[in-house]
């Protein structure tokens, strides 16, 4: 099976923050994929949950699923093309509910510095409830193309305040694309990143 990773242009910009203090910021993310037979939607179902803990008083502002690295092999087309979703793409909570809506970024997130690249970002809507400090999301999507392995620090999590941010690990499964997101298209084996402030 053909392994492809989903990974933030933001782990080359490591460097420049190494000396950030650490916070106890955490968020780590699962992606199975079944068939789905409803004509409605494409042949593949992935679902992907995600555990956060912003560390802070500070809730949840959004998630990011970083997808490609600027200047990577993979275009913002081809996510265009690949990706479908649901208008309300997840949910979290339990007594109230917080829902989701899905947005490519070509451009990657400006509220984390330096991530350039094809971004994911999930935002809570303004008329559900507050996503709190911690929590698990659920998200849907679909693609007609089958699975492929991903192994790989693509989740980041920004908080309200707008002054923290911290990365997780994401894996499971995601549309085996033929531009292959990131994979090792660098030559570089991408270790574990550290939740860090600004």
């Amino acid at each position: 099976m053909k392994r492809v990773a989903a990974i933030a242009a933001l782990v080359m910009a490591i460097p420049a923050f190494a000396s950030a203090a650490c916070t106890t910021c955490n968020i780590a993310g699962t992606v199975a994929a079944s068939r789905n037979y409803d004509p409605a939607w494409p042949a593949w179902k992935y679902t992907m949950v995600i555990n956060y803990d912003t560390g802070s008083r500070y809730q949840l502002s959004h998630l990011d699923v970083l997808l490609d690295i600027a200047g990577g092999t993979c275009s913002c087309q081809n996510f265009y093309d690949t990706l479908v979703f649901p208008p309300v793409v997840g949910q979290s909570g339990t007594t109230c509910m917080t829902y989701y809506t899905p947005e490519i970024n070509c451009q990657g997130d400006p509220s984390i510095p330096n991530l350039t690249g094809i971004a994911l970002k999930l935002n809570p809507t303004c008329t559900s409830c507050d996503p709190g400090t911690t929590g698990v999301a659920t998200f849907t999507f679909y693609s007609r193309l089958s699975p492929g392995i991903i192994d790989q620090e693509a989740l980041t999590l920004a908080d309200k305040s707008g002054k923290t941010y911290c990365f997780g690990h994401l894996s499971g499964a995601f549309p085996a694309m033929p531009c292959d997101p990131m994979g090792t298209e660098d030559g570089q084996t991408w270790g574990s990143l550290k939740g860090m402030f600004r």
